[in-house]
């Protein structure tokens, strides 16, 4: 009966410690991954604004303006596909628990989408810049995998709010 004892008892302790590990594993990945993703956010709001600010020169300025704010938003774009990268190489490296491996591709897949997009719509923007006119079907597969990006971003988002409660971040 002791041996029967003993053996439920360190079973029971192996499973909680199997438990704290996973708990552990998931706040650590977290507290990686959450930086990583407002530098993403940040990186998006700021190429958002620099678009905004084009598309605004564009209806109202003059071409001084446009061209100027077109020149903004190529530099932005040059930046946010360096800043994407950056992030991208960053979330592969992190150490991926199982529990999480759904949404880490989910934001492999978006980061490497949201790279293609800002990549296409910077060679569009470079060749306005340049020759005074772009391939039309690159800046709409650009703008096209950049809603892909964001559709993809929105799913990682509810993903992430779901391992944040199983950590006990959130």
């Amino acid at each position: 009966m002791r041996i029967l004892i003993v053996l439920v008892m360190t079973l029971c302790l192996a499973l909680s410690c199997g438990q704290d590990q996973t708990t552990q594993e998931l706040e650590s990945y977290c507290q990686d991954a959450l930086p990583i993703m407002e530098q993403y956010t940040e990186t998006t709001d700021t190429t958002n604004q620099a678009n905004r600010a084009f598309l605004y020169a564009y209806a109202y300025g003059s071409m001084e303006q446009v061209y100027e704010a077109l020149t903004i938003y190529k530099d932005t774009l040059v930046w946010a596909v360096n800043r994407v990268d950056s992030t991208l190489l960053d979330f592969k490296k992190l150490i991926t628990p199982s529990e999480v491996r759904e949404f880490h591709s989910l934001m492999i897949e978006g980061l490497t989408t949201e790279q293609a997009g800002l990549t296409k719509q910077l060679s569009y923007y470079s060749s306005v810049l340049r020759y005074g006119y772009g391939d039309d079907k690159e800046l709409d597969d650009g703008n096209r995998l950049l809603g892909q990006a964001v559709s993809i971003w929105l799913q990682a988002q509810y993903e992430f709010e779901d391992i944040l409660e199983k950590a006990g971040i959130k």
